[in-house]
């Protein structure tokens, strides 16, 4: 993804991790944009975005639905949109996974 050649290396580093663990579930996810945003789709519509932000990192599944669901004490934006982490602190991979096949299963 182009986007990630101006990121910082611990965030692209943990950023890239996140896209290559989706890729792992859904290899025929693909990269592409929405709502400006890089991220992965499948089957056309967004699947995952994680973006660097200043205070680290912020996945956003496309659905305000389901960060709660796997939030825990994670920070989740007022209307659901974005869960936030960082480097030091990341959201563990089940919990990415998890996030990635609630949303996968909205997208079926």
């Amino acid at each position: 993804m182009d986007y990630l050649a101006g990121v910082e290396p611990a965030k692209r580093a943990l950023i890239e991790h996140y896209y290559d663990l989706v890729l792992e579930l859904f290899p025929e996810a693909v990269p592409g944009r929405k709502y400006a945003m890089a991220c992965y789709t499948l089957r056309g519509k967004g699947l995952v975005s994680v973006m660097a932000t200043r205070a680290g990192l912020s996945v956003i599944p496309f659905s305000g639905s389901l960060n709660a669901q796997v939030a825990g004490d994670f920070e989740v934006s007022e209307g659901g949109g974005s869960l936030y982490c960082t480097v030091e602190r990341p959201l563990p991979d089940d919990a990415f996974l998890e996030l990635v096949r609630l949303r996968a299963a909205q997208i079926a």
